[in-house]
C-alpha cells in the first residue's frame, strides 16, 4: 500500500467505517464498536478479534502474522 493509500485507509478507520483486506490469502476486517469506542482488528477465517481503545493503539499493537499492522502496511 502507497503512503497516498495509507493516509485515505486511516481517515476511514478514524470515521468509524468498516474496511476489508486481504493479507496472504486471508481475509481481514477492521471495524468500530461506537458505544465503547473500540477498534476491532478481525481475521475471517477464524473470527480472531483482537480489541484496541484508540486507532494508534491499534496501528501499534494489533498482530498480523507475528508483527505489528503498521510493519505490515507496505505488504497490503
Amino acid at each position: 500500500m502507497d503512503e497516498e493509500t495509507w493516509l485515505e485507509v486511516q481517515q476511514a478507520i478514524d470515521e468509524g467505517q468498516e474496511l476489508s483486506f486481504d493479507y496472504r490469502g486471508e481475509e481481514w476486517w477492521i471495524s468500530r464498536i461506537d458505544d465503547e469506542r473500540s477498534f476491532l482488528l478481525t481475521r475471517s477465517s477464524d473470527g480472531l478479534t483482537q480489541y484496541f481503545k484508540t486507532a494508534e493503539e491499534l496501528y501499534e499493537k494489533g498482530m498480523i502474522d507475528g508483527r505489528p499492522f503498521i510493519e505490515r502496511i507496505a505488504e497490503l
